[in-house]
């Protein structure tokens, strides 16, 4: 099965309900989160200073796009598994990069490679998926690979994209001045404890 076969694109639009207030407030995180990350000895830290888990005075921004991702989600994989929206929620993350702030590499979300997933919820994601909030020109786009296969694909604001939590991706390089702001989650089933 090709890399593209098992990507799916959904454009849902801009589905937050103020999205220059919310950009501000993650502008404003992400201001803070480099100078923490700058003060702090980065040898435990992930390499990519530039992504943050939403603040939580911030996340109720995010509800109706929760909503949209879980629904979308269904729609489309027809699971009926229901969703562990607290831990979703809680690994989900933002990213920020411009021309001056690249250099991920290649990564999935298999915590048996050694991510830093939750150790709350021992399961593995369903999907993984990223939501562009802003693709100033020159954005780049996104990168998949595999053995055989790697492939780009260019996204729209307001584009959706699941795919496999063990798809090997990063971001495509970008040459834009302004803030390239993506929206980051890994979706968990509910586990029973029973």
């Amino acid at each position: 099965m090709s890399l593209l076969d098992q990507i799916h694109i959904s454009h849902i639009g801009d589905v937050l309900e103020d999205k220059p207030l919310v950009i501000s407030k993650l502008l404003a995180q992400d201001k803070w989160n480099r100078r923490i990350y700058e003060k702090k000895d980065t040898t435990d830290l992930p390499t990519d200073p530039w992504g943050f888990g939403v603040a939580y005075n911030n996340r109720r921004y995010f509800d109706v796009l929760f909503e949209k991702i879980f629904s979308e989600y269904q729609r489309i994989f027809s699971d009926d598994r229901e969703i562990d929206e607290v831990i979703t929620r809680k690994e989900s993350y933002c990213l920020m990069q411009t021309d001056e702030r690249t250099g991920i590499g290649w990564h999935d979300h298999n915590p048996s490679y050694g991510a830093s997933m939750n150790k709350v919820n021992p399961s593995l994601p369903l999907i993984s998926a990223v939501y562009y909030l802003s693709l100033p020109e020159g954005s780049g786009g996104i990168k998949f690979k595999n053995d055989t296969e790697e492939i780009k694909v260019m996204p729209s604001e307001g584009d959706l994209i699941f795919f496999p939590h063990t798809m090997l991706h990063k971001p495509a390089r970008c040459s834009c001045k302004e803030n390239r702001i993506s929206f980051n989650i890994n979706i968990f089933p509910k586990v029973s404890y029973a």
